[in-house]
């Protein structure tokens, strides 16, 4: 039976979010096996910034699925939850990455951490605001919660923004991937912003105007 659109799309929007991950998990069993500067000199420093910045990947992708829909790409959007899954998952591999390798679980140490860095503070608000919104990404709570649910979603535009300033935090000398990243989330927040806000009064304009044309 053939694959639907739909469906062969969805396999190839996972499987390319999963083929990062694929090639981390190679690494790693080169560098089991002996191959020890495949990864780099801290090779546990390169998972981290590795499953970070893939996490930041999709999350913007995600973000950029409704300005593509409104420029009429509209199949992107009946992933969007998959996207929004995947970059979680990244997260969440980039938090386990940071326990394992750099604070190798001394748990009484993490206090200390986010007092002493910051970044690590915003990165694991950012995670914890995440973690919702990957609970009720289903369908299920979208009938659920209704109007609330969209009121929750909506914290991913906060929670781009706080992964831009954890990311700009850690700069020491190469400045440009944080600031590239940093510039792509705060325009897709300004879009994001002006449609909401600024292009709001003119659609209420235009409908009172047809309102008014309909009523002489």
């Amino acid at each position: 039976m053939a694959l639907s659109t739909k469906a062969w799309r969805g396999w190839l929007v996972l499987t390319a979010g999963l083929l990062p991950l694929s090639y981390l998990g190679w690494q790693i069993i080169r560098l089991r096996s002996g191959e020890w500067d495949v990864l780099g000199p801290e090779p546990g420093r390169a998972i981290v910034f590795f499953t970070g910045s893939w996490a930041f990947n999709l999350l913007l992708a995600g973000l950029a699925i409704s300005p593509l829909r409104r420029l009429g790409i509209k199949w992107p959007a009946t992933h969007r939850r998959m996207v929004g899954l995947l970059a979680f998952s990244y997260a969440t591999c980039h938090l386990l990455a940071y326990a394992a390798f750099l604070l190798e679980w001394q748990w009484r140490e993490i206090a200390s951490e986010l007092v002493e860095r910051p970044y690590l503070t915003l990165g694991m608000f950012a995670w914890l605001l995440l973690l919702p919104l990957a609970v009720t990404s289903h369908s299920y709570w979208q009938r659920r919660l209704k109007q609330r649910w969209k009121q929750l979603h909506a914290l991913v535009y906060l929670i781009a923004v706080l992964a831009a300033i954890h990311y700009l935090l850690q700069i020491r000398s190469n400045w440009f991937e944080p600031v590239l990243y940093t510039v792509v989330a705060m325009l897709l927040l300004a879009e994001r912003l002006w449609r909401k806000w600024w292009r709001k009064p003119s659609v209420r304009i235009s409908a009172a105007q047809k309102l008014h044309i309909s009523l002489k």
